[in-house]
């Protein structure tokens, strides 16, 4: 006979979520290094901003990681956040570039357009260019959460990003919301800081994304009924997808 499993106390789920949040700082840390390295050596400039947006080429695939060890922690409650962040990364870490290099060569080209603008005279298209940009961070954001959780082909991960952007606009709401949170840190602390509240905007980001999880997993995926635990959570990638 199983013995039952003891009840965990509130100091428990504590000291285990503390733990947790600290392991997915150091690996995001650890896996963006090259980009914070670079931020640090960049200057002001046009060419600089251009640099800037390049340079978070190795952020894609780590935030992919990260949302995959979220996942897999509330679904699984392993308490081992290294081992599902370099599974993550493994599993997601092609397909979130692949995702996430158009979006990046957008944004920099517009940010070398908003780093121009002012001495052209075009202020009036500068709020476009922000505009723009904000969508495709937005995009950026929703493939990202998709790819950690789901193996679609590219296209099919775009279609889908701007399919839930538009029915679902409480959800995109919420990722706005994200989204200025984090501008709010970077303009007030400095990009600097992210890495070390990357846990908790990763577990943030993952949260208000469940409800896009659950509408991709009822109408795209087809797969025998998971289990009421995990519903909630969606489909977790393939070995090898």
């Amino acid at each position: 006979m199983t013995p039952p499993r003891r009840t965990r106390g509130l100091f428990h789920e504590i000291t285990e979520g503390v733990y947790w949040f600290l392991v997915i700082d150091v690996m995001v840390a650890l896996a963006s290094a090259p980009t914070v390295l670079v931020w640090t050596l960049l200057s002001p400039g046009p060419v600089s901003a251009v640099l800037f947006v390049v340079a978070a080429l190795p952020l894609p695939p780590a935030i992919a990681a990260g949302l995959y060890a979220c996942r897999a922690w509330r679904r699984d409650r392993e308490l081992v956040p290294a081992r599902h962040f370099l599974r993550g990364y493994r599993l997601n870490g092609l397909d979130s570039l692949v995702a996430g290099a158009p979006v990046l060569a957008v944004l920099a080209l517009l940010a070398f357009n908003l780093s121009t603008g002012g001495r052209a005279g075009t202020s009036g298209l500068d709020i476009l260019y922000l505009a723009l940009g904000a969508v495709g961070l937005l995009v950026l954001a929703r493939a990202l959460s998709i790819v950690s959780g789901f193996s679609f082909r590219t296209i099919d991960v775009f279609r889908l990003t701007a399919f839930t952007l538009l029915v679902r606009p409480l959800s995109t709401l919420a990722l706005l919301s994200l989204g200025v949170l984090t501008l709010g840190i970077v303009l007030l602390i400095g990009e600097f800081v992210l890495p070390v509240v990357a846990s908790l905007l990763l577990f943030a980001l993952w949260a208000s994304e469940r409800p896009i999880a659950n509408l991709l997993t009822e109408r795209f995926v087809s797969s025998p009924e998971p289990a009421a635990d995990d519903a909630a959570d969606g489909p977790l990638p393939h070995e090898g997808s």
